[in-house]
């Protein structure tokens, strides 16, 4: 069975960078499109949750509609008392199933090397991924401070807003937001062990800064040799994707582009959160 490798992050903290990375062995699988969003895993996994949840029928979906041939969508199990068999467990097999079925689809290198597949990943469908079969968990974290910056870019850039900015935010209303969601996710990545088997952590700086040794960590990790050069020949290919001129001058850029108020914010919400990743608090 090809092992899920679950890139869990936030918008704006190098996840595409860092399915470059990946994708640069031909045995880590996934869609080689930009921006690498094409959700295979995610879609199985919330099929598989359907399996648990609670009746929720209407006229669009209910016992009767499973009799049509012609269905579109599809709900929870229209049955409100079932006794035949664990519903509980259900999620967990069905994902089991579909995942061992997904896998014999998938095209995989003909070589003797292990085989992944990676997804930048909804962070609710992990538990239920990590409980059905083996994973490989990627945690990857980004100065919080320019995270914020490169979002404010980005939707400049674009010309919309996106990453949960919403019309009536200020920047104070967003980097309280940001923070207040982040928290959690910085805690426990804060105590993961280098030596862990399923879970590894990356700072985004620390990927920028030191690709190779980036590279070499996660290649140990995988068990297959990744290409951090070539990803970096590529970059002139992701000027779109960027908000700043040069990858480099990503890094850090919280110290000369964000004015006292919002840098109070980001170190009252989120002070020792930071200090434990190794940022600078203020």
């Amino acid at each position: 069975m090809v092992t899920p490798v679950l890139l869990r992050s936030f918008g704006r903290s190098g996840s595409t960078f860092m399915m470059q990375l990946l994708g640069s062995h031909e045995n880590v699988l996934f869609e080689r499109a930009y921006p690498f969003e094409n959700r295979y895993l995610t879609y199985l996994a919330r099929v598989a949750a359907l399996t648990g949840m609670a009746p929720n029928n209407d006229d669009g979906w209910n016992h009767d509609r499973l009799m049509h041939n012609n269905i579109k969508r599809v709900g929870p199990l229209p049955y409100q008392n079932v006794s035949a068999f664990d519903k509980s467990s259900m999620p967990k097999t069905v994902f089991s199933s579909l995942w061992g079925g997904f896998s014999k689809s998938l095209h995989c290198p003909k070589n003797d090397l292990p085989v992944f597949y990676a997804e930048k990943v909804a962070h609710d469908i992990c538990a239920l991924v990590n409980q059905s079969v083996y994973t490989k968990n990627l945690f990857l974290i980004r100065d919080p401070r320019d995270e914020f910056l490169s979002i404010k870019s980005f939707n400049k850039k674009r010309g919309f807003n996106g990453f949960g900015w919403q019309e009536n935010d200020t920047d104070e209303s967003f980097a309280l937001r940001l923070c207040r969601s982040r928290k959690k996710f910085m805690q426990t990545i804060s105590k993961i062990d280098e030596k862990e088997e399923r879970r590894i952590m990356v700072r985004y700086e620390d990927a920028i800064e030191n690709a190779d040794k980036t590279c070499v960590r996660l290649s140990d990790w995988l068990g297959v040799q990744l290409d951090a050069e070539s990803v970096q020949k590529n970059a002139k290919n992701f000027q779109h994707h960027m908000t700043s001129e040069k990858v480099s001058d990503s890094v850090q850029r919280w110290k000369k582009e964000m004015n006292d108020s919002l840098k109070d914010v980001f170190a009252t919400e989120l002070g020792e959160e930071m200090t434990a990743l190794g940022y600078e608090k203020r």
